[in-house]
């Protein structure tokens, strides 16, 4: 198992990359991005409201990074990481509480996902947004992603919408 966790600073801000032991707090931040922003992400089979202990734990192990954004010791974010095959990782999973939006915490995301992707020497990057969200679709560009495809996709507020998916070659 990799040791080594990566882990960015600005500020009061910490970004860094969470332990398998810390898996209780990405199943706390995970479950309030998905109850507090519900047209945000996709319904999954099953619930991540019905994941166990060790389901959760799974979901913090290699080939997926998970990433906790703290404002000294608050978790006030995550995003994640997910190694697709040797060359390739899908990021996903971005969320930051609304009273911490629009101050550029975003960049962190892109900074230690990208410092990963380094790590592992990966050849290319995807991500997607729901068509709608044009917040994220203006940071995956000024990310340095192109538009690759889009599908339809149900998400959890019961709708159904296109997501957009973008790739960056590193």
């Amino acid at each position: 198992m990799d040791t080594y966790q990566l882990q960015l600073e600005t500020g009061n801000y910490i970004i860094r990359q969470l332990l398998e032991t810390e898996a209780q707090l990405y199943k706390k931040i995970r479950l309030e991005a998905i109850y507090t922003e519900p047209t945000m992400f996709r319904c999954t089979t099953p619930a991540e409201s019905e994941l166990t202990d060790a389901e959760w734990e799974e979901r913090v192990r290699h080939p997926r990074a998970i990433f906790g954004l703290f404002k000294d010791d608050e978790l006030i974010g995550m995003t994640s990481i997910l190694l697709l095959n040797e060359e390739e990782a899908y990021l996903g999973q971005s969320f930051i509480r609304n009273e911490y939006r629009g101050i550029g915490l975003s960049s962190l995301f892109y900074r230690i996902r990208f410092a990963w992707a380094s790590k592992w020497a990966l050849k290319r990057l995807t991500i997607s947004h729901r068509e709608s969200n044009n917040i994220s679709k203006a940071a995956i560009r000024r990310a340095g992603f192109s538009y690759s495809y889009r599908e339809s996709v149900n998400w959890l507020d019961g709708t159904t919408e296109d997501v957009i998916y973008y790739m960056l070659e590193l």
